[in-house]
């Protein structure tokens, strides 16, 4: 399995679309793009796979199993990333009010340094 195939389908296309009200098919593949980004993104502010691939301390084992919070999260940073997308210069710094959401899933530190 890919990492696009267990990350970005935390959240799928349609689910996606779902959220931003999209109906058109025209950014299908934009929509998918910023899904795996997203999923990236948490994985990294997570230190830990969503979706076990080769990670043991991974959130869940399937892509069935993630958690509402992570899927939000997802779901709002795909949102900022889709209504801004025309930004080419950054703007003020601002704390999303979701990115608490990924809290309780956030590995501070591993046991084995190997990890």
């Amino acid at each position: 399995m890919s990492d696009r195939d267990s990350a970005a389908e935390a959240v799928t296309l349609e689910e996606l679309k779902q959220h931003l009200r999209v109906e058109h098919d025209a950014d299908d593949d934009l929509i998918q793009s910023f899904g795996l980004a997203a999923a990236e993104y948490a994985e990294h502010i997570c230190a830990r796979q969503i979706v076990r691939r080769d990670d043991p301390m991974a959130v869940c084992d399937s892509i069935s199993d993630v958690p509402a919070g992570i899927k939000t999260w997802i779901k709002l940073y795909v949102t900022d990333l889709y209504e801004r997308r025309s930004l080419t210069e950054g703007g003020e710094f601002k704390i999303r009010n979701y990115d608490h959401l990924l809290d309780r899933w956030i590995i501070y530190s591993r046991s084995d340094p190997n990890e």
